[in-house]
């Protein structure tokens, strides 16, 4: 397929976050965002990175998050097909990432809608606004993937932080995603669970991080890791599920 687009060129300017980047970048694609090339945007993406960390600008944690995932989908791609199974998880990997810039993009519409119609709003005159909030409303604690995120982020903010008081040096050491799970079986080899930050105690990069992160992701979606936080932003607790 032929895809139309503009000339594409990273600008240094703040966005909202990295689906905010994504969603530009797949914009300079005149198709639906379900049939642009995604490794395209993906390159694109990650050049931007190294942009920024050429002009030695911080770079929030959520980007590399993103990061992690864009470079396991382009790895992907970049191989050969092995299996059918293969070729399934990573389009379903795709599938997930464009669902999330769709999914921005209609938020982000909608976002800009209701600010128009509060600006109009806003030259009106009106009562007071009335409190009908009740006493007694409890908020419900929703175990999803969006508690881990927050634990990550918050996590490689503080690790950031320490490499850069320890002086720390990045390694040259490659770490692989099936290394980490490994170590991950061992560790509750003898053990029901563990604290999620206990699994990066000993890393000593933020790329062995990013990897210790995605291994213990497939063994949550093998089934074989389960994940439980009793309190909002409080410790994650990681337990070997019973079919483990």
């Amino acid at each position: 397929m032929n895809y139309v687009k503009e000339a594409i060129t990273i600008k240094i300017h703040d966005f909202e976050g990295p689906l905010d980047l994504l969603l530009h970048l797949v914009n300079q694609y005149k198709v639906d965002i379900y049939e642009v090339p995604l490794v395209e945007v993906i390159t694109q993406y990650l050049s931007y990175l190294d942009a920024m960390k050429e002009l030695a600008l911080d770079l929030a944690s959520e980007y590399l998050v993103t990061a992690s995932q864009l470079v396991l989908i382009k790895s992907r791609r970049l191989l050969p097909t092995v299996s059918d199974e293969f070729e399934e998880e990573t389009i379903d990997l795709e599938q997930e990432i464009l669902s999330q810039i769709d999914d921005y993009r209609k938020f982000k519409a909608l976002s800009i809608a209701l600010s128009e119609k509060h600006e109009a709003r806003g030259l009106f005159y009106s009562k007071a606004k009335t409190n009908i909030a009740s006493d007694d409303v409890t908020l419900l604690f929703d175990k999803n993937a969006l508690d881990l995120y927050f634990a990550f982020s918050n996590l490689i903010q503080k690790k950031q932080a320490e490499f850069r008081d320890h002086h720390n040096t990045i390694s040259s050491d490659e770490f692989s995603v099936e290394d980490k799970i490994d170590r991950i079986r061992v560790i509750l080899t003898s053990r029901t669970s563990v604290q999620f930050t206990e699994l990066f105690e000993s890393s000593k990069s933020l790329d062995e991080i990013v990897t210790v992160f995605l291994a213990m992701l497939e063994l949550i979606k093998n089934h074989f890791l389960d994940f439980k936080q009793e309190a909002t932003f409080g410790n994650i607790i990681l337990q070997k599920t019973k079919g483990a």
